[in-house]
């Protein structure tokens, strides 16, 4: 199974250092646009500071992005974009990215947000799946 990560999804498996999240990741496809450093980046401090010790945080990340593809913005049309910032804009802007990427790909988007999910929803955007549906999907 394909799927586009949210950034909420990322952060909660890099905080919790579960492996049940590296076992997911593995056994799925998974896509993000190159927007996701971006938001890294600004909370980074967060992130670490609610992390097991530094360097198992360190191995952890490693691993868990050895198991994603980047894909970077020139590589989703302009078609996407507009159509995903048509569907974002008053829900949450910062989520067109990986909408876009979603749309571009066909590929659902896993996202555990609920404001976007009802959003997303609301304009008949159904290409969405939450961790618990992957949950029940993946693991045995």
């Amino acid at each position: 199974m394909e799927v586009i990560l949210d950034s909420n999804v990322l952060f909660s498996a890099l905080i919790s250092g579960k492996e049940l999240y590296l076992d997911i990741f593995k056994s799925l496809k998974i896509y993000v646009p190159d927007f996701i450093f971006g938001e890294i980046s600004k909370y980074q401090e967060r992130i670490i500071s609610k992390t097991r010790l530094q360097s198992e945080f360190i191995f952890f990340t490693r691993q868990l992005f050895s198991e994603i593809t980047v894909i970077p913005r020139l590589a989703i049309s302009q078609q996407s974009f507009e159509k995903a910032l048509s569907i974002c804009h008053d829900i949450d802007p910062k989520d067109t990215a990986f909408v876009a990427l979603s749309i571009e790909l066909n590929v659902p988007l896993w996202t555990n947000d609920k404001k976007l999910i009802d959003g997303l929803m609301g304009k008949q955007f159904e290409n969405v799946i939450t961790t618990e549906e992957i949950f029940e999907l993946t693991v045995s």
